[in-house]
């Protein structure tokens, strides 16, 4: 039986997996059609995964740096706006950075709230292991979305479902 610690671990690597091959696959188009508007997510593909990049790097810096029982500011302003080359560079730092988190937290640790001030002026408490879960479903969600644009543009996208990861060895 796996704990639930390994189970986060695994979805970390998933995550970090389907992120990379998304990235590789965007590589392939023309630069044009990353920043063609879709209609959909946030307008175009490019934007998506800077999103998507910045929610993952955001929810890091919560977890890694906040003290257990401690309180946490959502930042407020414009987001960074890398390219597509800068988000290859940038995101496996953040992969890297969620394994060595996880890696080191204890399974109390994963449990303990952090109060999170939003823009809006709630500050909900919430357990670490939900903010993780919260980080990995939107980028589950996102991926999909981009994946629904390069469809629409009439290119292939790369396979990032979980049994693909599971059957490279994941």
């Amino acid at each position: 039986m796996f704990s639930a610690k390994e189970l986060l671990l695994l979805d970390v690597g998933y995550s970090g997996w389907a992120n990379q091959r998304l990235l590789d696959g965007c590589s392939e188009l023309a630069p044009a059609l990353l920043e063609q508007d879709m209609g959909a997510s946030h307008t175009c593909i490019l934007t998506t995964l800077q999103h998507v990049c910045d929610g993952e790097r955001v929810w890091l810096d919560c977890l890694s740096t906040t003290p257990d029982l401690g309180s946490w500011r959502l930042p407020t302003g414009a987001a960074p706006r890398p390219s597509l080359l800068e988000l290859k560079q940038l995101w496996p730092d953040l992969w890297s950075g969620y394994q060595a988190w996880l890696k080191t937290a204890s399974d109390n640790s994963l449990g303990t709230a952090i109060t999170v001030h939003m823009p809006d002026g709630i500050s909900p408490s919430i357990a670490r292991w939900k903010i993780l879960r919260h980080v990995l479903d939107h980028s589950i969600f996102h991926r999909g979305q981009v994946v629904g644009m390069i469809r629409a543009l009439g290119q292939t996208p790369p396979a990032i479902n979980r049994m693909d990861y599971v059957l490279t060895g994941g």
